[in-house]
């Protein structure tokens, strides 16, 4: 019966420190993919077996690329911190994931000639609807983390007793 707890613990220890390299491989992958920009050519177009791309707005595929990838990389890490966050506050990380949203789409539409003028009008409508919704859990689970708390301290004390009680019988011989 203990051997089979080890195996499940060292199980769980294993997938826990899978799942923590490959985030730490993501993050320092994401990273260093800020600078792949430096592989485009400095040209206002690229050809590749693939596809051809034409830089219309910016210009050269290099700048292109260097704008995009400034706004995705930061995009992926707040995507990563959104998913992996246990905290009840993780939706206000939506707030900056939207805006990056923005901010991406109008890099990639060629219409839009500067790509930081209107993304805050368009996503404040979605920062004030989730404010509200972080006040309003906010609101809601105050009562819950102030009992929590009182259970805390509760326990503390109640342990603090123990250990007292278990001194004093072992002072009287009790044990």
């Amino acid at each position: 019966m203990m051997k089979i707890k080890i195996k499940q613990s060292s199980k769980a220890e294993s997938e826990y420190l899978l799942t923590g390299s490959l985030i730490i491989a993501f993050i320092l992958f994401i990273t260093y993919a800020l600078y792949f920009y430096k592989y485009f050519p400095d040209t206002k177009k690229i050809e590749t077996i693939f596809f051809v791309f034409e830089s219309k707005e910016y210009e050269s595929v290099y700048v292109f690329m260097w704008v995009f990838l400034s706004k995705l990389v930061p995009l992926l890490l707040l995507l990563l911190w959104f998913t992996t966050c246990k905290h009840w506050w993780y939706y206000s990380i939506a707030i900056p994931i939207a805006v990056y949203v923005f901010q991406l789409i109008s890099v990639i539409n060629d219409d839009i000639k500067f790509a930081d003028d209107y993304e805050f009008i368009y996503s404040l409508p979605f920062t004030i609807i989730i404010l509200g919704f972080l006040y309003y859990i906010r609101n809601r689970i105050s009562t819950y983390l102030k009992a929590v708390d009182l259970k805390t301290q509760v326990d503390e004390v109640i342990d603090k007793g123990i250990k007292k009680r278990e001194e004093y019988l072992k002072e009287k011989g009790y044990d």
